[in-house]
């Protein structure tokens, strides 16, 4: 069975263009859980139209995923983003990649796609030159690496253990999926336009998780840093017992 997670907060421009645009095999097929923190008609409107809405009071990404997940009972997760910028028609191909991997993302990337949405396109351009490299040096390599689309399995997400509770979650996901040598593959998708515009985007304008978010990386990038030594120092010490031998 396949678990359709969509975590929001005020999205009512974009819910029903997400939930609709499921593809109707999965619709039937699986459950379609939205787990809402808003103060706006977004519930209404997944409720009408057919799906699971768990109402959360306290708001944080992180924190509704892992509330859907543990409502949930498939064995497969599809995270999907309520803003309109993840399209729902490449479940199924982020479903053939999971066959060959523990983690697939539906990433934005430099492919050129009909369905682009221009500026969204130039904003991703922008937001690639930074955050690949960066992920890059965690050798986590992919084009969009905090992309909000993503599908594992739930006997590998329950190897994570995630702890975030907001727009953070992506970013510990990678570094435990690298920490637990998971094969990670990603699907190309286009640049949509936003449901509701850029301005209404809480990630964009939430500095505080961009903190956490380059915190994290850091934290793990010192960590790896100092077991690489360690390792080195061990190899070294080896080495010189061996020579003395």
């Amino acid at each position: 069975m396949l678990s359709i997670i969509i975590p929001t907060l005020n999205e009512e421009e974009g819910i029903a263009k997400v939930i609709c645009s499921i593809p109707e095999k999965y619709k039937k097929e699986s459950e379609i859980i939205v787990v809402d923190a808003s103060n706006d008609y977004t519930p209404i409107i997944a409720e009408k139209l057919g799906v699971k809405v768990i109402k959360e009071k306290t708001r944080g990404k992180g924190l509704q995923m892992r509330k859907g997940v543990e409502a949930s009972h498939g064995d497969v997760l599809i995270f999907l983003d309520g803003d309109g910028t993840d399209p729902p028609q490449y479940i199924p191909k982020l479903l053939k990649k999971l066959k060959i991997a523990n983690l697939v993302l539906g990433c934005r990337s430099m492919k050129s796609f009909e369905a682009d949405d221009h500026r969204m396109r130039n904003i991703f351009k922008f937001y690639g030159v930074f955050m690949r490299p960066i992920f890059g040096l965690m050798d986590f390599r992919t084009s969009d690496p905090l992309a909000g689309f993503r599908a594992i399995r739930r006997r590998d997400w329950d190897k994570l253990n995630l702890k975030s509770k907001g727009f953070e979650i992506e970013t510990e996901m990678n570094i435990r999926a690298l920490q637990e040598n998971f094969i990670i593959k990603e699907v190309y998708i286009p640049n949509l336009k936003r449901c509701g515009g850029l301005k209404k985007s809480k990630f964009l304008n939430d500095r505080k998780s961009w903190l956490k978010i380059s915190k994290i990386i850091l934290d793990y990038l010192k960590e790896k840093n100092s077991k690489s030594k360690i390792k080195k120092f061990k190899k070294i010490k080896s080495d010189f017992g061996t020579k003395l031998k």
